[in-house]
C-alpha cells in the first residue's frame, strides 16, 4: 500500500472517531448512570405537599442544577404531587394525557435520569402501562419505550449525552387504564470525565505531517 493511501485510510479513520463522539447512552441500570454521570444532583420533591393541586411550570433544583418543569396537555399547566412508597413523593401532572416536559437547564447539562411511574386517580403506581421519553440534546432527538409490567411498576431510566440536554418528554403511550406520568428521584448531571481528543488531534497532525517529511527536501542525503 502506498504511503499516502495509507495516511488517508488512518485519517479517515481518526476523524470517523471524532464524529461518532456524539451520543447518546441509555441506562436502565441506576448504578451504571450515577457511574457515568458526575456532579450529580437529585431533586426528591419533598418540599411539594401530597394530594394538593399545583400550577406550572414549576423552577425546581436538582442538586445544584436547576431546570424547569411543565406538565403540558394543550389546557392547562397543572402538577398534582402523590405520597409515594416508603415516604417518596411522586411528581405527576392533574390531567390524564398531559406530558411532563423538563427543560431550560442551567449550564452543559449531559446526564439525566430518574424513576418514572403512571400513577392512578388514587396515586397508585399503576404497572400495566408503558410511557415514551423522548429526550432532546444539542444533536437531536431519542426516544425511549419503557414497559411498567415487569418486576416493579417504577423503573429507572437515564441518559448521558455527548453534547448539552436541552429537554426531556415524559409521556402515557398505553394503558389498560387512564393513568398519569410521574417521575420521583429526578436527576441531573454532568458526564463523566472522559479523555479530551486532543491525543487524536496530535495524532491525525502528525499523519497529515508525513507526506511533507517523506519529501526530497526532507532527507538528508
Amino acid at each position: 500500500m502506498k504511503l499516502h493511501t495509507l495516511i488517508t485510510a488512518l485519517a479517515t479513520t481518526v476523524l470517523s472517531s471524532l464524529a461518532a463522539q456524539a451520543d447518546v447512552q441509555v441506562f436502565t441500570s441506576q448504578t451504571a448512570f450515577q457511574a457515568a454521570s458526575g456532579s450529580l444532583g437529585i431533586d426528591r420533591f419533598q418540599d411539594l405537599s401530597a394530594d394538593e393541586a399545583l400550577d406550572g411550570p414549576l423552577l425546581r433544583q436538582a442538586g445544584a442544577h436547576s431546570y424547569r418543569v411543565s406538565a403540558l396537555d394543550g389546557l392547562e399547566n397543572q402538577f398534582y404531587p402523590t405520597a409515594g412508597e416508603n415516604g417518596a413523593v411522586w411528581l405527576s401532572s392533574n390531567r390524564v394525557g398531559a406530558h411532563l416536559l423538563f427543560d431550560s437547564f442551567a449550564g452543559s447539562l449531559r446526564a439525566i435520569g430518574g424513576n418514572f411511574l403512571a400513577t392512578t386517580y388514587d396515586g397508585e403506581a399503576w404497572p400495566a402501562a408503558r410511557l415514551t421519553l423522548t429526550l432532546t440534546d444539542a444533536q437531536g432527538s431519542t426516544t425511549q419505550e419503557l414497559d411498567l409490567s415487569g418486576a416493579s411498576s417504577i423503573s429507572f431510566l437515564g441518559f448521558v449525552s455527548s453534547s448539552s440536554l436541552l429537554s426531556l418528554d415524559i409521556s402515557v403511550s398505553s394503558s389498560s387504564l387512564a393513568v398519569f406520568p410521574s417521575v420521583e428521584n429526578f436527576q441531573l448531571g454532568l458526564a463523566a470525565a472522559v479523555p479530551e481528543p486532543s491525543s487524536a488531534v496530535l495524532l491525525l497532525a502528525g499523519l497529515l505531517l508525513l507526506p511533507a517529511l517523506s519529501s526530497r527536501k526532507f532527507i538528508k542525503r
